[in-house]
Parts: C-alpha cells; structure tokens; sequence
C-alpha cells in the first residue's frame, strides 16, 4: 500500500484567507496524528484550526467529527468489523481513520447525506492508499449506509460487551464502574458522558456582575443562561464565532471553565488578605477564581512544576485583572523549607486519571490504562502530604480531582489521615449548595455527570489542627 506522502516536520504555513480547505483531511490528520503520537487531541486540533482560515461552520464541523469520531471509537471500530474481511488494525492509520469517519457520519450525523459521507471518504482513501483501498472504502461504507438500521448491535444480554460497545467505554472502565456502582448508575455514566457538556464561563466579578456579563453576551448575539448550582456562571447556547473572537473575553469580563470546577475555589473559601498556595494550578482557572473570592486583596502564590505551563497562569491573571497572584516553578512532592506553615489556605488540584471529564475529553478513554490509577494515586498521596505541610496551623486545605474513582478520592484521603494525626475533616455543606452534598460524607463531596450534569469531581476539605 502506497503510503501517504510524509508530513514535513517544520511548522505548517498558514493557509491564505479564501484558500479552499478540505475538512476532512485535516480531521483525518488529526486522528492519525493523535493514534500515531499518543498526542493529546485537543493541542492538534487548535493548531490545526490555527494553520488555516476556516469559516465558524468549518471549525465546527472539524470538531465534530474529531470528537465524534473519539467519543464512539469502541461502537464505530465494532460495526466496521461487521463490514470488512480483515482486522481494523491490519489497515494504515490513514485507511482505518478514513472508514471511522465515514462511519461516523453515517451513524451519527444526519445533516450530512450518505452519499457525501460514502465519496469523500473515497476520494479521501485515493489520497492516502491505492485503488484497491479505495474500492475497499467504498464497499464498506456503502454496506453500512444500507444497513444501518438493521445493525445486530449487541444486547443487554450480553452485559460488559453491551456496555462498552453502545456507550463505547473501554471494557475495563466498564468493569470497574459496574463493581463499584452497579449496573444502572454505570449505564447511566456512560449514557451522560456521551452527551456533549454545556459550554460554560465565569463572570470576573472584579470588573463585573453575573447580571451585567448577561447581558452583555446577549447583546453580543449569544443565548444565555445561568447555571444551576454556580452562581458565578453563565451557561451559552450557539455562538456566532469562536467564544475567544468575542469582545467579552477579549475584555477579560469571563473565563471559560466548566460548572463543576467554578465550585472549587468557593469550597476552599480563601478570605481578602490571606496567603494562599494553588499548588498544582496551570491552566489558572481555579487560581483566578480564588483571586476574584479574595477581591485582589492578598497573596496566592501559584505553583506547577511545568515553567511553560505557568505561563497560561501569568496570561489569565493578566488578562482578567488578578494583580496578587504570583507563580513559582517547583515540584509539589518536594516543597522549599522557606514555603512549609507558611499559608492560610492551600488549593490542591491533583493530577488525575480524568475519567470524570469523559464527556469533555473523549480521547482520554483510550489513552488511559488500568495501571495508571494505582500510580496517579501514590502521586496524589505524596502532593497532599506536602500540601499539608504548607499550611499554618488552623489552614484549610482543599483536595480536588476530577474523577470519581476511589483509589484517587476517598482512599487517598482516608490514607493521609491515618498518616497525619494533625488533619481532620471540615463541612463542606456550608459552601456548596445542598443537592451536591451526601449526607454520609461529611467533608468530602462527588459531583457525577449522570446526576447532576457535571463534570465528575471529588472534593475534600481538611483543616490542621492549632496545637
């Protein structure tokens, strides 16, 4: 098979405005560039979105079908299998990215007709294979659009197999949600992590209110709505162009974050005047957050252990006014003496396995591995015992992951206080509103996407003892 010709590793020109760009081809360079680099796919879509002029129907059709094609890998891969008289792997990552898409479009997108989804996706296959390959495209594809609604999709009979392949989850996330909350809540997440999360912002409430932001986005032509548990966030309907091409936002009047992360920063209830450690806090949105709780008055200190990371910090804490944040390069495992009981208050956003965010980052479905969880949990155990070691005493810590697996939540936490005699426990009840709150948990909190339209989280809230 004649392969493609081969991509030049320095940087892309920037398409001419006007200049006619294929949509599909660079979604298929998307995807074979994310199988064939273990790349995350949300840095290859934005540049190639950068690389070219694409009109606001363009970019979302691009993103679609990237995401689309991600979200339902496990459930397209299967129903190609049906069609084709060799493994999916034995093709070429262009091959077997070209009959995914085409598939996607067929079972998924119905504004798109069968016949543009079948002969884009053959001249597609003439590009990056041969002939034959092409030929191959077009029978599969054209077996699939007539049998589309006679597909012999596995049953609810046929239990894991059922689950992973309809919902497309990988079979060992499936297994671990059906031991640890059952069948129905586990069809129920996977069913919610395959509905598109709503696109949320945060008000910067150092320039303005929740109300005036409202108002100002209708005027700029977007559907608004508030959120239903932040009340700093504002939920948008369709938008005209690109949320970062709006004059809001350029303004630095909101930032984009997702409902459930808006109610990390109010947990941690960080007061005007006191100094507070965002340990793990690139991108910055929980670290602007507490700056704007803290009305500018203070000191938050924001730390990674990426220097190019932190810049994303400095750009936000510039762009929406946050004047008492600072960062510092560090690795959070190894604090310096100078930082140990030195703050009031210490954020800790542990890295994560992330399955809480399958609905928003569906490629991390397979790039994760079981074996990812027990190390990502020795890791988070380390960051929080060095938190705790910056705070004063009386501080109050705030844990959060965005996952809800037990061994990067709760287990981690139970181990650190078995651990540390000086930790305990402190309502959360008084900071997050009541539906979020278990009354068994007192503490520690879950937010579930198949429950409560969010992104799944996991808070706890420890204080240090004064003595």
């Amino acid at each position: 098979m004649a392969a493609p010709r081969k991509r030049k590793k320095t940087p892309q020109k920037k398409s001419s405005q006007g200049e006619k760009v294929d949509v599909r081809a660079l979604c298929l360079e998307v995807l074979a560039e994310f199988e064939q680099r273990d790349a995350y796919v949300n840095l290859i879509l934005n540049q190639r979105i950068y690389d070219h002029y694409l009109s606001h129907n363009e970019r979302g059709f691009l993103t679609e079908l990237v995401r689309g094609v991600l979200q339902r890998l496990n459930t397209i891969d299967w129903a190609l299998s049906l069609y084709l008289n060799r493994p999916l792997e034995k093709l070429t990552p262009w091959i077997r990215n070209i009959l995914r898409m085409g598939a996607y479009q067929l079972l998924y997108l119905d504004y798109v007709p069968d016949s543009a989804a079948v002969d884009e996706s053959v001249k597609l296959a003439h590009r990056y294979g041969h002939k034959g390959v092409s030929s191959l495209v077009n029978a599969v594809l054209r077996k699939i659009s007539i049998e589309k609604d006679n597909i012999p999709w596995p049953s609810p009979e046929e239990g894991e197999d059922y689950l992973s392949i309809i919902y497309s989850h990988p079979r060992w996330v499936i297994n671990r949600w059906l031991k640890n909350i059952g069948w129905e809540e586990t069809e129920a997440l996977c069913r919610a992590n395959n509905t598109p999360s709503p696109l949320t912002v945060r008000v910067n409430t150092l320039k303005f209110t929740r109300e005036d932001l409202k108002e100002i986005l209708k005027e700029e032509g977007i559907e608004v709505s508030e959120c239903r548990f932040s009340p700093w966030g504002l939920e948008l309907g369709r938008l005209p162009r690109r949320l970062t091409e709006i004059n809001s936002f350029q303004r630095g009047l909101f930032q984009i974050q997702g409902e459930a992360s808006m109610l990390v920063a109010p947990a941690l209830n960080p007061q005007p005047g006191e100094d507070v450690l965002d340990l793990c806090s690139a991108p910055g949105g929980k670290t602007i957050h507490a700056a704007m709780l803290m009305e500018n008055a203070g000191k938050i200190m924001a730390a990674d252990l990426y220097p190019q990371r932190l810049k994303l910090v400095e750009k936000a804490a510039v762009q929406l006014g946050a004047d008492i944040v600072r960062t510092i390069s560090t690795d959070g495992r190894n604090l310096p003496l100078k930082m140990h009981s030195s703050f009031n208050r210490v954020l800790l956003d542990v890295p994560c396995s992330g399955l809480g965010v399958l609905r928003r980052k569906g490629d991390l479905k397979w790039r994760r591995r079981p074996e990812d969880i027990s190390s990502l949990s020795e890791l988070q155990l380390k960051l929080l015992k060095e938190a705790f070691s910056a705070l004063c005493p009386g501080g109050v810590l705030l844990y959060s992951a965005c996952t809800t697996e037990p061994e990067e939540t709760v287990q981690v936490i139970n181990a650190f206080l078995e651990e540390e005699p000086g930790a305990y426990l402190t309502p959360l009840s008084p900071f997050l509103p009541e539906a979020l709150i278990s009354p068994d948990e007192e503490g520690m909190a879950y937010f579930w996407p198949h429950k409560h339209n969010l992104d799944g989280f996991f808070l706890a809230r420890l204080r240090k003892n004064t003595g």
